[in-house]
């Protein structure tokens, strides 16, 4: 008897909790606004960005920003007729930190695609393919024949946290020491903790390295020019969930694959650029 009264009292709270949640909710309820919704109603996409030379500068004296995805996003604004905003800079490792705290609706600055990001966030399609290699001093001739030897406990590798050079030394080289610089640090530290003996290695794209080496000449090189340690797709990054703000921006990308004008960015702002290009449809 005990256990139906107890059964019986269960039932009436939790019918109680029912009506007090619908009430509370009210029978014109609005279902969240999408960031799609919101980047519609109010004209506006707002961008969080990472500064990283190509893709987007920042000009010391006036701060005005500039690179390969700010003049992408400011011409498909102009395609969707929709306004840019930059609202927010933010390190690789916190980008979907940001879109949690609602502070952009877009990361427009470009982004590999890791599995482990694709968990909690949506990517655009890919936009170009990035090769990471192996940078060592000049006269450092140990991984010439074998970039394994680089995974082994008396080699240190140099990092920056959250981005593509701690998941490529986690991944590749998971027996090597690293020496982690702050995810908003200058890229360039880690080439020079590489020219100053303090670290052994790090993974760049050819092309920052090249520019490194214009001011530092004769002090670093790629070990084993033919063998890249990674190759990555890389896009922008937006909500997880969003198809419909995804499908948006997927179109436009397309057209601007298509049209040139992906290629055109890079030879506008880094004419130097080693840039792998994602094939267009017809091509075979």
């Amino acid at each position: 008897m005990k256990n139906i009264l107890i059964a019986i009292l269960v039932s009436i709270l939790a019918a109680y909790g029912t009506v007090v949640m619908t009430q509370q909710a009210g029978p014109n309820a609005q279902p969240k606004e999408s960031v799609y919704d919101r980047v519609i109603r109010t004209g506006t996409i707002r961008c969080g960005y990472a500064l990283y030379e190509p893709l987007i500068m920042k000009d010391a004296n006036s701060g005005k920003l500039h690179g390969v995805f700010y003049d992408l996003m400011n011409q498909m604004g102009e395609e969707l007729n929709l306004k840019i905003n930059w609202v927010a800079e933010v390190g690789y490792g916190e980008i979907e930190d940001g879109f949690l705290a609602n502070k952009y609706d877009v990361f427009c600055a470009g982004a590999v695609i890791t599995p482990k990001r694709a968990k909690f966030t949506f990517y655009t399609m890919p936009i170009y393919y990035q090769t990471t290699m192996a940078w060592v001093r000049a006269d450092d001739t140990r991984f010439d024949d074998n970039l394994r030897q680089l995974n082994s406990p008396n080699v240190t590798l140099a990092t920056r946290d959250g981005d593509v050079t701690q998941a490529i030394a986690q991944k590749l080289f998971p027996k090597a020491k690293t020496i982690v610089s702050p995810q908003m640090a200058d890229y360039m530290q880690m080439l020079v903790d590489v020219q100053t003996g303090k670290a052994d290695a790090t993974f760049f794209e050819k092309s920052f390295g090249d520019k490194f080496l214009r001011g530092n000449p004769s002090t670093v090189k790629i070990s084993n020019p033919n063998s890249p340690t990674d190759v990555s797709q890389v896009a922008m990054m937006l909500p997880f969930g969003d198809y419909k703000l995804k499908y948006m921006l997927d179109a436009s990308l397309s057209q601007m694959l298509l049209n040139g004008s992906v290629k055109e960015a890079f030879h506008a702002n880094a004419p130097d650029y080693d840039l792998w290009s994602a094939a267009t449809p017809y091509q075979h």
